[in-house]
């Protein structure tokens, strides 16, 4: 719990370091392009964009560490390629039974799935041509592909289970969208 507790404590530093910028963005793009949004449309596109920036903070920035009041970039102290795929549950299965550690099935299973729900989510709610199951989906997969490799110049870990799961939590995250009234949805869609 406390990893999860340490990823999410990062990610919000990154989102809110963040916001300033895409404020300043979309009010220029709102004003040369003369459009009109509103107000849950904007707070969608920022709360979109502060979650996207948390998630490379996580899976592509180098942690940043102090040492003795010296600041250290740490890239990862290890490279390991994963091409064997479904391996995830072997490897979960085997650190609960004979471990009896429930991090990899937490950080590792559910978090994969979990990190990508708000793309599935946020994407067809922010934008009508994203409204379709297969094009949520395919930003989901190509958005996990483009992190994977590039973690691999990194020193880190490249896994091709995090493609599925990634994909199945866009996947899930676009079917909690459709659930939700249109009446809801069409208050953060553009006319």
């Amino acid at each position: 719990m406390h990893s999860i507790l340490r990823y999410i404590q990062e990610m919000g530093f990154y989102m809110l370091l963040i916001l300033p910028i895409i404020i300043i963005i979309r009010f220029i793009q709102i004003k040369r392009k003369r459009f009109k949004t509103t107000l849950l449309h904007e707070l969608g596109i920022a709360g979109f964009f502060m979650f996207l920036t948390g998630l490379l903070s996580q899976t592509i920035l180098p942690s940043v560490y102090t040492n003795g009041g010296e600041v250290v970039l740490v890239n990862g102290n290890h490279q390991a390629i994963n091409l064997e795929i479904f391996r995830v549950f072997t490897y979960t299965f085997n650190a609960i039974k004979y471990l009896d550690l429930w991090q990899p099935f937490l950080i590792n299973f559910l978090g994969n799935i979990v990190i990508f729900m708000p793309i599935g989510f946020l994407l067809p709610l922010l934008w009508k041509k994203y409204d379709r199951a297969w094009r949520t989906m395919g930003i989901g997969f190509l958005l996990s592909v483009s992190i994977e490799i590039l973690q691999l110049p990194q020193m880190r870990s490249s896994d091709i289970d995090d493609l599925w799961l990634n994909t199945l939590g866009a996947s899930i995250g676009y079917i909690v969208y459709k659930m939700f009234p249109i009446a809801f949805k069409d208050r953060f869609k553009l006319r």
